[in-house]
């Protein structure tokens, strides 16, 4: 399905380059020298304003949403033309519907229906794409003339790609586009207005809202992006987006997506100018095939994409990258913008994954039972060939397996782990010579990342990796912080909004030949599509107020955290010394612990007093209010062994409910609260710490379970009957009122026919509080 880009799109994109190139131009140029500015910074505190909530001495909890795209992304207009920056932030704050387009149309441009946010947000970044920011909106929405063409010409083509849009592939034709707009200056008007939106929405004290965007960069089928995010106003913020494009960048592939170009351009942009600060939020490293994070030694860990100006252009043209080692100030400059990381949204989780945690393990047991969670792309498969981890998780039960189990989607949604990774954009499996293939590496995910980082400190004196933790929707449709199970109805506007397009559906070889007539269906196969995505997250911050410089400060310092979409509390804290009896209840008040001595979430613990000296770790969270009680409070750790190997240990349940853990109602997704409480507290010193090593800890609390949304869906909504579907087929029959719904069903093919048994998909609802580090000096 991949490149289906109409023919006659094609010309529109050049004449469009041609008109376009009239237009002034500003290059970025090579890769610029890191200055001695590179070092880690920390931001000039926030003045104490006259905000109702604020009090000397302790913090407030906010929430909000940093990932949003709006019809300014190039891609999200063609999916739901009907949003702008203004209308997702009234969204979010409670005060305006949002319109959608109609359910089972293709009409991206006439609204179908209205949505609300019952619970509004107390901040919000909207982060367009930066290439090609607001382009098609400019040039399409002069009439319905206009937009129907643009729409028959190019985003009927997007749609029927989306496949491998959504796995990282960018058609040619887009590719060539954004590369001919890359230095125009077309971006500098719908980014303007962004700020002006975002000017005009702010209401310190009530409702923030953060200037940001996304740079959006890929390299067969590897996402490595990340979003933007500013701390001042419209008039701090540089004058333009910067895109992970240039001119060359669809013919010379190999020349695009550096990390480092973004990282040197917010230097110069942004960092060695006055009044400016901006940092960087990590997000789907789970889709970056060991990419986003590469390994120390040798292999590529201490490398990065180099500077091409002066290599012959044959060379450029055929020849392979060209690489240079990361050095100190590298390793500080990325340390001093790379302040965040997403754990988790709408195509799933970056912590872990069941099957992917290798040598990093230190846990005899086996692995987290908590790595299950919304994974996006799964190595389990139920199959023979399975790692060791996955036997005890996919038994053929449709009724208990983890979701991911009945994924069939190769390629896609069920992939190898990698056998080959490295900075050029080739990681592959193990199997098959397919060098653009999908596949997954333990490095894609936070927790091994992390503690990669404190063995490269070892050699440049500084971990590049130290990220602290947010979550977010990354939702195309403007509706931010919509993270509900109940009525999900997806965040890709015409993409999602049907359930054969969440569910999946049969399909053949040729889109244009009917599944139904078997003797005419070529490669029949079952496409899960989106089965894997979900709701989405949100960030929790503690901060002194809801203003931009305190929201930004408090991620820039890790007193943030991530949850899966329910507003759950979570606050840890760290000392040498033994807590006194009232921490949890200070925790819980908010008091700024560190006035006290001791060290906060995103801190670093100092030097220990003493050689035996251990550190006391000390956790709260309250469940949601609006919400279910909770289930445990789990501990992961990072550090170096006595060999300077990197290890992670996970403490699964160091505080659990006392009350017996049961499945949500199948029928009603009733959960049972029973005793179970609404907050936990957990107190636990590290008795194997060393002092001589670097370590982490970073707490993950969990709710009871309940029903994902695709239970609530096929159990609740629809009271899906797979027993009906057609042995002959796998469908429905075609006058059946659950046609479209047979992703509800573990379809399999047995002597006599299909047989469809009933799934009962439920999640652990979770947040993740930024981690607590130690490095010793």
């Amino acid at each position: 399905m991949q490149n289906r880009i109409a023919r006659s799109a094609l010309p529109l994109l050049l004449g469009l380059g041609s008109v376009l190139a009239t237009g002034l131009s500003g290059c970025e140029g090579g890769r610029a020298p890191t200055s001695a500015s590179a070092t880690e910074a920390t931001p000039t505190p926030a003045d104490l304003g006259d905000c109702a909530d604020q009090r000397r001495g302790f913090k407030n909890l906010y929430f909000g949403d940093l990932h949003t795209h709006t019809s300014y992304s190039l891609d999200a207009y063609f999916f739901n033309a009907l949003t702008d920056p203004r209308m997702a932030h009234r969204f979010a704050r409670g005060v305006a519907p949002l319109p959608v387009p109609a359910t089972g149309s293709q009409d991206v441009f006439t609204p179908g229906d209205e949505i609300w946010l019952d619970r509004p947000l107390d901040f919000n970044a909207v982060t367009d794409h930066a290439e090609f920011l607001g382009g098609f909106i400019s040039l399409c929405d002069q009439s319905p003339a206009s937009q129907a063409l643009c729409d028959r010409l190019i985003g009927q083509g997007i749609r029927d790609d989306i496949r491998a849009i959504a796995a990282g592939d960018t058609p040619f034709q887009t590719q060539l586009l954004q590369s001919l707009v890359a230095d125009l200056p077309t971006s500098l008007v719908p980014w303007m207005q962004t700020k002006q939106i975002n000017d005009a929405e702010y209401q310190p004290c009530r409702y923030t809202t953060l200037h940001g965007y996304e740079y959006t960069s890929n390299a067969q089928s590897q996402m490595f992006h990340r979003n933007v995010i500013f701390r001042g106003d419209a008039q701090s913020v540089p004058i333009d987006v910067f895109p992970a494009v240039n001119l060359t960048s669809a013919l010379l592939p190999q020349n695009a997506n550096s990390d480092w170009a973004l990282f040197d351009h917010l230097q110069r942009a942004c960092l060695d100018r006055p009044g400016c600060d901006a940092l960087t939020i990590v997000h789907n490293s789970n889709r970056s095939d060991g990419r986003m994070f590469l390994a120390a030694g040798e292999a590529a860990g201490a490398t990065v994409l180099g500077d091409l100006s002066g290599v012959p252009l044959g060379r450029k043209l055929f020849g392979t990258d060209v690489f240079v080692p990361m050095n100190a100030r590298d390793a500080a400059l990325r340390r001093r913008i790379d302040k965040s990381f997403e754990m988790t949204q709408h195509k799933g989780q970056s912590e872990c994954a069941a099957g992917l945690s290798g040598a990093y393990l230190a846990n005899d047991e086996g692995f987290d039972p908590g790595c299950t969670f919304e994974v996006d792309a799964s190595i389990c498969q139920g199959l023979p060939e399975d790692p060791a981890a996955c036997a005890a998780l996919c038994t053929g039960d449709a009724w208990s397996d983890p979701s991911f189990c009945g994924w069939r989607d190769r390629g896609q949604n069920v992939v190898p782990a990698c056998a080959v990774t490295g900075p050029d954009g080739r990681s592959r499996p193990p199997r098959g010579g397919d060098t653009t293939a999908n596949c997954r590496s333990p490095l894609d995910y936070y927790r091994y990342a992390m503690v990669e980082g404190q063995k490269i400190r070892q050699t440049l004196g500084i971990n590049p990796y130290k990220l602290n933790i947010t979550a977010a929707l990354d939702t195309h449709a403007g509706d931010s912080g919509n993270a509900g199970e109940q009525n999900f109805r997806g965040h890709g506007g015409v993409l999602d909004d049907e359930p054969a397009e969440q569910l999946g559906f049969w399909a053949c070889a040729d889109p244009s030949q009917d599944p139904r007539d078997l003797a005419r269906c070529e490669n029949r196969s079952f496409v899960d599509f989106s089965r894997p995505l979900n709701p989405g997250g949100i960030t929790g911050v503690w901060a002194p107020a809801n203003t931009r410089e305190h929201i930004f400060d408090a991620i820039a310092a890790g007193e943030s955290f991530g949850t899966s979409g329910p507003r759950l509390r979570i606050r840890s804290a760290a000392s040498w010394e033994r807590p006194p009896s009232d921490i949890c209840q200070r925790l819980a008040s908010g008091e700024d612990l560190s006035l006290s001595g001791m060290t906060s979430m995103g801190g670093n613990l100092p030097m220990p007093p003493t050689a035996d000296s251990r550190p006391w770790l000390v956790v709260w969270a309250e469940q949601d209010p609006e919400g279910i009680p909770l289930q445990q409070i789990d501990l992961i750790e990072g550090y170096l062994d006595a060999d300077n190997a990197p290890k992670v240990r996970f403490h699964d349940g160091l505080q659990r409910t006392q009350a017996p853990v049961r499945r949500p109602d199948p029928t009603s997704c009733a959960v049972a609260v029973d005793q179970h409480p609404e907050s936990l507290c957990l107190i636990w010193q590290d008795a194997d710490f060393d002092r001589d090593r670097d370590a982490y800890w970073y707490a993950r609390v969990r709710e009871l379970p309940s029903c994902r949304w695709s239970a609530y869906t096929c159990r609740v909504e629809q009271q899906v009957d797979c027993g009906a579907l057609d042995a002959q087929t796998g469908q429905f029959p075609a006058d059946h009122p659950h046609v479209g719904y047979e992703g509800c069903c573990a379809i399999t093919q047995t002597a006599t026919g299909f047989f469809g048994q009933p799934r009962f998909d439920t999640i652990e609802e979770r947040a993740w509080a930024s981690p607590i580090w130690y490095e010793p000096q």
